[in-house]
This record gives structure tokens, sequence and C-alpha cells, in this order.
């Protein structure tokens, strides 16, 4: 294999956390107020880069206009982050009506990837993307890989092996719940979890090898 200057050995192998932020019905909230999405959209931007990312450790990869992908050290990190991104999207939007208020759905997993001056690459980047499609707005949907790496419960409910397009084997996948929640939350939330469906409470041993109980 090529080995030279622009060789993937030349690149940083790290892994972590991989978070991805979308905004639900990005194109129909441009089309119907360009000014307006632009200037919320920016303004929450802002927010996230300068209030979020800094005091959890995390790092701002690429905007796609409609969502962005960041990376953190860990998977605790990665849940506060997404409670704190929800917040200041549902808080800033003074005045805005429901039908032209942005809304996040956001994905995580915890992966090896590849990083240089311009993105992040690995399969595992390619798991957070394609999780976004479990997502429903206001949703954060985490894989069993991160799940695992939680030192700290938080409200799960287990949505079991999902097939992903494109991904080869299904991903375990959990969606994470308190993604209301009315405050920045400065450490990871000792609540319960349960089943899809079955109400049952998630095992300690569910914590660690992403299983649902029941």
């Amino acid at each position: 294999m090529e080995r030279g200057p622009d060789s993937i050995f030349n690149f940083a192998h790290r892994d972590g956390a991989i978070l991805v932020v979308d905004v639900v019905e990005s194109v129909r909230l441009m089309e119907e107020d360009e000014p307006g999405y632009i200037q919320r959209w920016r303004a929450f931007l802002v927010q996230a880069l300068g209030e979020v990312l800094p005091t959890l450790g995390g790092r701002f990869h690429k905007s796609t206009g409609d969502g962005f992908l960041l990376r953190f050290p860990d998977a605790d990190r990665t849940v506060r982050a997404a409670l704190q991104l929800q917040h200041l999207c549902e808080t800033g939007q003074p005045g805005v009506p429901e039908p032209h208020r942005m809304r996040l759905r956001m994905a995580a997993h915890l992966a090896d990837y590849v990083e240089d001056e311009f993105d992040v690459y690995g399969a595992g980047v390619n798991v957070a993307v394609r999780l976004l499609d479990l997502a429903r707005a206001g949703e954060l949907v985490v894989s069993a890989a991160l799940v695992t790496r939680l030192s700290g419960s938080v409200a799960l409910q287990d949505l079991g092996p999902r097939a992903l397009r494109h991904v080869r084997e299904p991903v375990h996948a959990f969606r994470v719940g308190g993604l209301r929640a009315p405050a920045p939350v400065p450490v990871p939330v000792a609540v319960t979890g349960h089943h899809a469906g079955a109400g049952a409470e998630l095992h300690p041993q569910a914590r660690r090898d992403g299983t649902g109980g029941g």
C-alpha cells in the first residue's frame, strides 16, 4: 500500500465520539424564509461554537448549512453537548412561529477515525451520519458502542439492532431521553432507561454491553 506523503498512514488516527447535528426540514425553512433561516442558523452556530464546545472539549469539523459534525473526547461529554445544543436551539428563537422554528435531530457514535486539516474520515463517521435516519425532531440516537462508555446513567430507549444505509452490519441503537431539559446539564443525569415499548428498567449490565433489559 502507498505510504508516500499523501498516504493515509501520515494522517492522525484517533478515537472519540462523533456527534452529527441536523436541522429538520431545513429545505422547507430556507424556502419559506431564507434571510430569517440563515440569521437564526448563524446565531445558533456562533453560540454552539462559543459556549458549548469550549466547555466540553469539543471540536467543530464542518457545517453544511443545515447541520454540522462535532468531535468529543468521550461519551459523557457528547451527551451533555447534545443536551446543551438542544436547549440553545429551543430558547434561541424568541418570537419565531412554531412552523418556522428550527428543530434539531442528532446522532452519535464512538469510533476510530482519520483526521486531517480538512475533515474526519472513516467507517465510524459514516455510522454516526446514518444513525440520523433513526432520529426524529428533538431526539438524539446513539450507538451501543457509545452507550457502553457512559460513566453515568441516562434514560435510554432500546431500538435494537438496526440496518443502516450502506453499512454492512446492523448497528445496535438507543434513543436518549431528556433532550428537552430546561437548562444545560453540568453532569450526566442518573435516571433509569427502558426498552422500546416494554417499559422495563434498563439493567446495569445493559449499560455495559449495550443490550436492553427485559
